[in-house]
């Protein structure tokens, strides 16, 4: 799920890196790597439903949005 995954943002891109996967409570927390200019590092708490349309889904929107900032959690329902 995502590794390698393109993400497009208007005229940007960013490359999604998986560096770590955990779960707890049911929950899916996954830490990506996002390659591009500027690069992020995001934690994500992933619902035992949610899937990796989802996931891309939510990086996207979280990309669009201002105050985004670096190591942010971004929770996937």
């Amino acid at each position: 799920m995502l590794h390698g995954e393109t993400l497009h943002v208007g005229e940007r891109t960013w490359s999604a890196h998986l560096v770590g996967v955990r779960v707890a409570a049911g929950w899916r927390w996954v830490r990506v790597a996002l390659y591009g200019v500027p690069s992020y590092t995001v934690l994500l708490k992933v619902s035992p439903t949610a899937d990796s349309h989802d996931v891309v889904y939510a990086l996207e929107w979280w990309l669009l949005s201002p105050g985004r900032e670096d190591g942010d959690v971004i929770e996937v329902l």
